[in-house]
């Protein structure tokens, strides 16, 4: 891929002392699934330590976007086909993975985990609380949406997709995401 699209960069930057700052390039998403609280996301990425890059996956604008990937030492998005562009990361970069409510573990981690660890990069899965959906807002939480997650996944892949992939936005709760922020610059210094 690294020949295909002529990107730079086959190793991300090993940080220590004073360097600059890795960058971490955050997955937007505009139609399901979107990080509702994107801007205070990157913010918290700033004082953590990393300058940000925001961008949302352009179909049909592969190479700009996979330059853009390949430039950064870590990325980050909530599951869904943008995060593909893994494979333009170069390798001992970060991915972090947020996952979705709803059991959605398993799909996680052999969609993007199993294959980002395969592919020389570090992996990092953040899976978001009831709190942290959107799903609070269109459902009880004595719903088995909250309640019984594995009931939903037995109505069926379109069922399930429906409700957690289609459904699903979501706002992170900043204290509780900061320490993957911390441990993805801790892997960066590996």
């Amino acid at each position: 891929m690294r020949s295909t699209y002529s990107l730079k960069r086959d190793y991300a930057t090993r940080i220590s002392g004073g360097e600059k700052k890795p960058r971490l390039l955050i997955i937007s998403r505009k139609r399901t699934r979107k990080l509702m609280n994107v801007d205070k996301i990157a913010g918290l990425a700033e004082k953590v330590g990393f300058e940000v890059v925001v961008s949302e996956a352009a179909f049909g604008g592969v190479a700009d976007f996979a330059r853009i990937v390949n430039s950064c030492d870590a990325m980050m998005g909530v599951h869904g086909a943008g995060l593909t562009n893994f494979v333009f990361l170069p390798w001992n970069a970060v991915l972090i993975q947020v996952v979705p409510f709803g059991k959605l573990d398993w799909i996680a981690s052999n969609y993007f985990g199993n294959p980002a660890k395969k592919m020389k990069l570090k992996y990092l899965e953040y899976s978001i609380s009831e709190e942290e959906s959107s799903l609070t807002e269109l459902y009880g939480r004595d719903d088995p949406v909250f309640k019984d997650p594995k009931s939903i996944h037995k109505l069926g892949w379109f069922k399930m997709g429906e409700i957690y992939l289609d459904k699903q936005d979501v706002r992170l709760d900043l204290k509780r995401f900061k320490p993957v922020l911390v441990k993805t610059l801790k892997l960066l210094r590996k």
